[in-house]
């Protein structure tokens, strides 16, 4: 027994002593038979042999396929972080030959497998008076809204029963709408009696030719404006599908969107032109963009749906919706209210039979809640709450159900989450609107690292990893449990105040659906009494303190030569002072009141109220941010400085 033993570590030492010459001979292989061997042992399924093969292959000759392989044999392993960057190179590849589709779907890959913890912390709302908002965007908040015109519960468009059996009364209805046909002033009316406001899909399903100014189009705006009820127009929507009757001819669309918008206009103050495409295909939306001076809303129509195409073999568990909102999201969110104008998550498929309540609970929370946090210039969502297994109008779309009121756990987990105040039941700031009142509201703020935190803090956390189905977050503060949160939006809650004054630690654990520590983060933050009218700094930390409000540095202070540095135009501004510039000479200049200070790099010099000094500490650049001396600054302005050697804090008393 004893020799064998000593046979088996020899073989290890043996072993281990020839990894490196095994490794150097696969870095040597020409990359075509890398990629050969690799296959190989991939079609095996024995990916950790595949892997170096594969790497030598995809370094040697980065094509899109190559780097491909390397990222599907991490995600076989279950390396997710690795896989990613490979992924984007192969769509970066793609897209440079102009293989967008291609790309498109890596990112994607690339997106589903990606680990996302973002805190978020209760705060007061901050109403904006310098911010022009649009007719009918609330400036907190987004509006809910449905389309439930085939829900049997609810009966023929009696939309105020749907909002006694979902507990929350919704801003706006929605309904399909024939362009020719006469407005539905019927069904406004109904709309407008249960406090909501309407949105017409306005549909031209015999083309795009029959849309002209005539007395037709007229005399619909006039009812239009008749029914004094706030109108959303979402005229011709999804018009970048091939599946409308209005697709293919962007120049033809933009004219005749420009048309309605233009007779609305001229005829019904209540209405807004709405545009919508669908979240697929996004390579040719921009074609059909009208113009801004001609869209007051932008939407997007997007789904949850179990199984891409009704293909059991093609589940869709990972897709992330907010995903599906990035492309409008992000070219018009700076510039036009967005809304959700479809959206749906399958809590039945017929592919199978599937039961899908869970996946259908799990995306819903994940886009509202989303909304709420991450993409908060989202002003609507709305539900297209119908059982598409019983009434949609083709066979080919008889795939999902997505009725709330169909799903008792559905129902209840909509109901609880339209509680949260975000959710809005009015439609404010328009004709035949309310008012908004924003005081005394609450809101959500990122929680920064390094953030001053003070009395009773109340978070949340949206979470994503490459497990669709989060078991339990986890939350520690300096290695202590607080809170284990099961379901979005994953809230917590502690008290500073019973915290010792300083720097604490905040650690998130996501675990996957089987109870595996799936991510981790760690956030830093500080706690202690704060005095009015006193500039906090913490060395390291990006965010400052003033006036119970947390200040975003562009970068960090930091000590060099036990001198405090911290951002030029920060501090300039932070002590009431205006910041100059001058590139040619690379002169610095700080003006408060009558008190200006001109550094002098060049020559090393300072000069203060016209009286030339020596410039003993020279101001830094680094990661393109130009630092000063806090002390010397500070003390030509008549500031007190305060610095607490043990924490690292610097105190600007104004």
């Amino acid at each position: 027994m004893k020799n064998r033993r000593y046979v088996l570590i020899l073989g290890i030492v043996i072993f281990t002593l020839l990894i490196p010459q095994i490794t150097w001979g696969i870095s040597n292989l020409h990359p075509d038979k890398a990629y050969r061997m690799g296959i190989e042992y991939y079609n095996k399924k024995q990916y950790v042999e595949a892997l170096p093969y594969l790497l030598v292959a995809a370094e040697k000759n980065s094509t899109a396929s190559n780097n491909r392989i390397v990222a599907d044999a991490y995600v076989e392993l279950k390396e997710f972080d690795k896989a990613i960057p490979y992924y984007l190179k192969a769509a970066d590849i793609y897209e440079s030959i102009n293989m967008i589709d291609a790309a498109i779907v890596l990112r994607r890959k690339a997106e589903e497998i990606k680990s996302t913890i973002e805190i978020f912390i209760d705060t007061d709302f901050q109403p904006n008076s310098i911010k022009k908002l649009g007719k009918y965007e609330p400036q907190l908040g987004t509006y809910i809204g449905a389309f439930v015109e085939y829900e049997p519960l609810v009966g023929h468009r009696n939309v105020k029963k749907f909002n006694e059996l979902t507990g929350k009364q919704h801003a706006v209805y929605y309904t399909y709408h024939e362009y020719g046909n006469p407005f539905p002033h019927n069904w406004a009316r109904q709309v407008k009696e249960a406090g909501a406001a309407v949105h017409l899909a306005l549909e031209p399903n015999k083309g795009l030719d029959i849309v002209k100014d005539n007395k037709e189009l007229r005399e619909f705006a006039k009812m239009a404006k008749a029914a004094e009820v706030p109108i959303f127009l979402r005229f011709a929507s999804e018009m970048n599908g091939d599946w409308v009757a209005w697709h293919g001819d962007p120049k033809k669309y933009i004219e005749k969107f420009r048309l309605v918008h233009k007779v609305m206009k001229e005829e019904a103050p209540n209405v807004v032109m709405v545009w919508s495409p669908n979240s697929v295909p996004n390579k040719n939306i921009m074609e059909y963009y009208p113009g801004d001076d001609y869209v007051d809303w932008v939407g997007v129509n997007l789904y949850s749906v179990k199984f891409y195409n009704g293909d059991k073999n093609q589940p869709a568990d990972q897709v992330n919706p907010l995903e599906l909102l990035d492309f409008v999201y992000e070219r018009f969110a700076d510039r036009k209210p967005i809304q959700v104008a479809e959206y749906a998550a399958t809590h039945f498929s017929a592919a199978g039979n599937t039961d899908a309540t869970e996946f259908a609970i799990t995306k819903m929370h994940m886009l509202y809640y989303g909304v709420k946090t991450l993409y908060p210039k989202v002003k609507m969502i709305n539900w297209y709450s119908v059982n598409n297994l019983k009434y949609a109008h083709s066979p080919e779309r008889k795939l999902n159900n997505f009725s709330i009121l169909d799903n008792a756990k559905l129902k209840d987990a909509y109901s609880k989450m339209l509680k949260d105040p975000h959710f809005l039941s009015t439609v404010v700031n328009g004709p035949y609107a309310a008012n908004e009142d924003v005081y005394n509201r609450k809101t959500v703020k990122s929680l920064e690292n390094g953030s001053y935190l003070e009395g009773k803090i109340k978070g949340s956390g949206w979470v994503k990893i490459y497990d669709p189905y989060i078991s339990k977050v986890e939350y520690k503060i300096d290695g202590k449990q607080i809170t284990v949160s099961k379901q979005f939006p994953f809230e917590f809650s502690f008290d500073t105040t019973l915290l010792s004054q300083g720097k604490h630690y905040l650690d998130i654990g996501v675990y996957d659906s089987k109870g595996k520590l799936a991510s981790s983060k760690t956030l830093t933050f500080y706690t202690g009494e704060r005095k009015d009218n006193v500039i906090y700094l913490q060395v390291g930390s990006k965010v400052g303190y003033f006036n119970k409000q947390n200040l975003q540095l562009a970068e960090p202070p930091f000590v060099t030569n036990g001198s405090t540095y911290v951002p030029l135009r920060f501090i300039g501004e932070a002590i009431g002072g205006s910041v100059k510039w001058e590139q040619t000479t690379g002169n610095i200049t700080i003006q408060q009141d009558k008190m200006t200070l001109i550094l002098k790099p060049a020559t090393g010099s300072a000069i203060v109220n016209g009286k030339e000094v020596v410039l003993k500490l020279q101001p830094i650049i680094k990661n393109n941010t130009t630092f000063v001396p806090l002390r010397f600054i500070l003390e030509q302005f008549g500031l007190q400085i305060n610095w607490d050697s043990s924490s690292q804090q610097i105190e600007i008393i104004k």
